[in-house]
């Protein structure tokens, strides 16, 4: 116990003289992304008098943060009473427009809300000029609101599979005058619409299974009938591809 007494105090002693366990640098790099009084106001208490308490609570700070800015952040010790705090931009992965309302979809499966005003506060972000997708009401929600306090949700979308159509419209000739991918169901199926043209006029639409694996024969198809129109489709058509034997369906759009 005397020991013990004599090594507490020499530890108290060495605090009060020279500081031992204060805080001495964060290093925020870059450090344009974020505010620093931001990061500075998420720390855990107590860390400029006793260093470690941000290394022992590291993980939360991280999350105190990351829960309501569109950001990635991680923190690590760099020395003695030193840490480095690494903060970016989360990379968005294209617009949804879901619940009225249009949301940001990352790619790590990170989803929010296109007006949050915390948006403004973060510097770099950049936005994809991919078609918009339209998630409808009768699909399952992209978000569990009930398992994350924050603004920064989780998306329980389907990523793998939205990248796939994603990836599959890159490569049809009329990729360039789509304006929106809806999510949708009919007849109790998923499927996926594709609307052409613009918000304000919409050309025609050409409706698709959720499998993009036929897609491009579909494109393919397409551009062996509409000769004439090399890389688009005719306006005012509607297209039904989501036959299971690979047959599909055109009839005037304005006669439906």
């Amino acid at each position: 116990m005397v020991l013990l007494s004599i090594f507490c105090g020499a530890i108290y002693f060495a605090e009060v003289r020279y500081g031992f366990f204060r805080l001495k640098n964060i290093e925020i790099t870059p450090g344009n992304v974020l505010p620093s009084d931001i990061i500075w106001q998420a720390m855990p208490a107590g860390t400029e008098e006793f260093w470690p308490s941000l290394f022992f609570g590291g993980a939360e700070f991280e999350r105190s943060i990351t829960k309501y800015y569109p950001v990635l952040l991680k923190v690590k010790p760099v020395g003695w009473g030193k840490y480095r705090v690494t903060v970016a931009p989360l990379e968005i992965f294209l617009a949804v427009a879901w619940n009225n309302e249009h949301w940001w979809l990352s790619k790590d499966g990170r989803m929010w809300r296109a007006a949050l005003p915390a948006m403004a506060m973060v510097n770099g972000m950049s936005y994809p000029s991919r078609p918009i997708l339209a998630w409808d009401a009768q699909l399952p929600l992209p978000i569990d609101p009930e398992k994350f306090i924050g603004d920064i949700y989780q998306s329980s979308l389907p990523i793998a599979k939205i990248s796939k159509w994603y990836d599959t419209i890159d490569r049809i000739n009329w990729k360039n005058d789509i304006y929106c991918l809806m999510a949708k169901k009919i007849d109790g199926r998923q499927v996926v619409q594709i609307l052409l043209g613009t918000e304000g006029n919409i050309t025609g639409e050409i409706v698709v299974k959720e499998d993009a694996s036929d897609w491009l024969s579909l494109a393919a198809a397409l551009r062996n009938i509409y000769p004439a129109s090399p890389g688009r489709v005719p306006p005012g058509l509607s297209i039904n591809a989501t036959y299971t034997d690979m047959k599909f369906t055109v009839s005037d759009r304005g006669k439906m």
